[in-house]
């Protein structure tokens, strides 16, 4: 998170600075980005940017976070609309987040982040799932419990093989992987073929995948009577 100095400055000066970190995290990943570009496009000093950030990083997720994606509240509305079904809530939830990312306002910068995550960065912008993913302050991390308890507590176990909520978490961090390495895939995809982004078939991947996770992908094998 930004320091306390950042927050004090005037909605002009932080929106400029906002916009440098979009144009050169979307140019670059965050390894090979720039804190000379931005203060030269935020036109603020070396100093100074020093003053607002700890270091390029901790501007970059907290830009990620600025773009008001609530992966959390996406889910819990799709697996409402999929009335618990968990796997169909994700089915649901991927199809509407993968056109985001893949040609939304923002895919230049998604594009940088899918493509050079690592698992440091994957836990840095999943969504907290438990309390493995702190917050720093109390009241906020109580808040954060309760919602994600309301999102379990809309998932129906009943259609799973699982037997308490632990183990749900286990699943939808699993699932949550997927969702992300078939992004990632997608991207890879595009680089190397015509350049063009074919969400049908990105979809249509993960669909496979969820049936994979959901029916198994081993054949059951019955003796034959001789």
């Amino acid at each position: 998170m930004p320091k306390e100095t950042f927050f004090h400055l005037s909605k002009e000066k932080q929106q400029r600075i906002m916009k440098a970190a979009k144009k050169e995290f979307s140019r670059a990943p965050l390894g090979e980005a720039s804190i000379a570009q931005i203060i030269k496009d935020a036109e603020i000093p070396r100093g100074s940017f020093y003053q607002y950030f700890e270091d390029k990083e901790d501007l970059y997720f907290y830009y990620f976070k600025s773009m008001h994606r609530n992966a959390r509240q996406e889910l819990q509305v799709a697996m409402e609309h999929a009335n618990g079904n968990l796997f169909d809530g994700f089915e649901l939830y991927f199809s509407k987040m993968v056109n985001e990312v893949l040609q939304g306002p923002n895919a230049a910068f998604y594009q940088n982040l899918f493509m050079h995550m690592d698992y440091r960065s994957f836990h840095k912008v999943a969504p907290p799932f438990d309390r493995s993913h702190p917050s720093n302050h109390p009241s906020h991390r109580k808040m954060q419990d309760e919602e994600w308890q309301a999102f379990y507590d809309i998932v129906d176990l009943s259609l799973l093989k699982l037997k308490n909520q632990e183990e749900l978490k286990i699943l939808v961090k699993l699932l949550m992987h997927v969702v992300f390495s078939t992004v990632a895939e997608g991207y890879r995809q595009m680089l190397t073929g015509d350049k063009k982004i074919d969400t049908e078939k990105i979809e249509t991947e993960f669909r496979l995948k969820l049936n994979w996770l959901k029916s198994g992908a081993a054949k059951e094998i019955t003796e034959k009577n001789e």
